[in-house]
């Protein structure tokens, strides 16, 4: 145990160097978009399947408006504290939060002076393909393997927003995340597109130890509970798993349903 939390914070210490480079070099090239970025292929969705879905287009609905309020706070944490690495996450499965991290894709690319990166890591039930309805040769799994590179399997969503999603199960997600390797694909990707956030899509951390290895190569891990269903047992079991690898942005409660006009607030999701 002892060995395993001195590398963690060995990772940690590199992880600080880094985002500090990062954002030095970010800085002194401005707001320029990376030439492999724009050469990344661009997908298309149809709002009325990605309503079906859950995932929320349209600038004029209420329900893109709350996911718009959580981009915009989880963007105030990252820049509060110089994260960029964030691990979207659950205690348990069927919690949301793939749909979660579709809806994030789907509101920055409403935010267009930021450049966001959706990288699927649940190797074990991938749904990001599924959600955006789309299909490929490779997966991010092919990417991870080194078997393709990340520019010939990665697509965007609009100009602002790529997304790396992966078409079936890995056969053993854990020996990827868990390779030497890992860590510089990820660094690399970061290094050549430049994104101002990553997010990353992972394994319930009370099912899989997937989460808990790749947390050493992310800032921060934003927990999604499920109204009614996740207990408050298994989101404080969860949290602290996580707050031993890395730090906790906050939980999100999803399938709310909830109305209070003084807020002005439906939550039907």
């Amino acid at each position: 145990m002892e060995k395993l939390q001195a590398a963690i914070e060995k990772a940690r210490e590199q992880r600080k160097t880094t985002t500090k480079s990062g954002a030095t070099e970010r800085a002194t090239r401005g707001a320029a978009t990376p030439a492999n970025w724009d050469a990344l292929e661009m997908i298309s969705t149809r709002a009325s399947a990605m309503m079906k879905k859950r995932v929320f287009e349209d600038t004029q609905s209420q329900e893109a408006s709350y996911f718009d309020l959580l981009r915009t706070k989880i963007l105030q944490q990252c820049r509060e504290h110089g994260w960029r690495r964030v691990v979207v996450t659950s205690p348990t499965k069927a919690c949301g939060k793939t749909t979660i991290c579709a809806n994030l894709a789907a509101s920055f690319s409403r935010q267009t002076d930021r450049r966001m990166m959706l990288i699927d890591l649940d190797m074990r039930r991938p749904e990001l393909s599924k959600v955006f309805g789309h299909r490929a040769e490779h997966s991010f799994s092919d990417v991870l393997s080194q078997k393709v590179a990340f520019a010939d399997q990665a697509v965007r969503l609009s100009e602002n927003v790529a997304i790396s999603m992966n078409q079936t199960p890995a056969p053993n997600p854990s020996k990827l995340i868990l390779q030497d390797s890992t860590g510089g694909i990820i660094d690399q990707i970061e290094r050549e597109y430049a994104p101002d956030i990553m997010i990353f899509d992972t394994p319930p951390v009370l099912v899989t130890d997937d989460t808990l290895a790749f947390l050493k190569h992310a800032d921060c891990a934003l927990i999604v509970a499920a109204a009614e269903t996740t207990t408050t047992d298994q989101i404080d079991k969860c949290e602290k798993e996580v707050a031993e690898n890395a730090n906790v942005m906050g939980v999100v409660l999803n399938k709310c349903l909830y109305n209070d006009e003084a807020y002005g607030y439906d939550y039907k999701y």
